[in-house]
């Protein structure tokens, strides 16, 4: 494999378990130790192996920092992939990928108060240009709570 043109991803087999795809080789995670994953590829005839870093997540990374629908991450990511027929047949399908995908943006998104007293994080009160968003945030009387939300 020549390193310096190869392209490397990560994705979830239909099982859930975590797979390397680089040059069209997909490669199963074999061990875990505290700083490295050790990868050895599918293919029977194939002896290369593969070693990553612990930071190896790019569907889940997109799905927590975007409000992009899952199905059109999904969509944007297996469209970037240049892959043969057999690697194609290995990936898991957008329904499979979803639900992973949710749980992790739900993990994300706080949780709603059974309350009127909270504070809105910082996030929620600006755009995504990083504008004012909430604009009025006041409590008229002991249970009733105002919120404005504008932009431009």
């Amino acid at each position: 494999m020549n390193s310096s043109s190869s392209t490397m991803f990560f994705v979830l087999s239909q099982k859930g378990k975590p797979l390397l795809v680089m040059d069209d080789d997909v490669f199963r995670l074999t061990k875990t130790t505290n700083t490295t994953k050790y990868y050895r590829c599918e293919n029977r005839d194939c002896t290369a192996t593969a070693h990553t870093d612990l930071n190896n997540v790019l569907l889940k990374e997109r799905a927590t920092k975007e409000s992009t629908p899952i199905p059109k991450i999904y969509e944007e990511e297996s469209a970037k992939m240049i892959l043969k027929f057999s690697t194609i047949a290995i990936l898991p399908s957008q329904r499979e990928m979803s639900s992973s995908l949710n749980k992790a943006r739900r993990l994300e998104t706080p949780p709603i108060r059974d309350s009127q007293i909270f504070d809105i994080p910082y996030l929620y009160s600006r755009t995504i240009k990083n504008e004012k968003f909430l604009c009025v945030d006041k409590f008229i009387k002991r249970k009733t709570r105002i919120l404005l939300f504008a932009s431009n």
